[in-house]
């Protein structure tokens, strides 16, 4: 069997007879599962998410940085910039 896990906080969904159902941070569900199926993006079969620690994550577990463009040039860098 293949597992997901909830990798948003905490979320209520409607299951597909209508009855709302709370899903939190690192439970795992079955890949197959209709909540899963009816919310993809809430799950995720990267096991850091089922995962829990006290105090700062180890490297290994934590989550990449988000990409973030660099908005002004750093120390020492030139920037290309077509004046109109």
């Amino acid at each position: 069997m293949h597992v997901v896990y909830v990798k948003v906080d905490s979320a209520v969904v409607t299951l597909p007879d209508g009855t709302p159902w709370t899903v939190a941070k690192g439970q795992h569900y079955p890949a197959d599962d209709p909540v899963v199926k009816a919310n993809p993006g809430m799950f995720s079969p990267d096991a850091r998410y089922g995962v829990n620690w006290t105090g700062p994550p180890p490297p290994e577990l934590a989550e990449p940085p988000a990409d973030v463009e660099q908005a002004t040039a750093g120390p020492g860098e030139k920037r290309n910039v077509r004046r109109g």
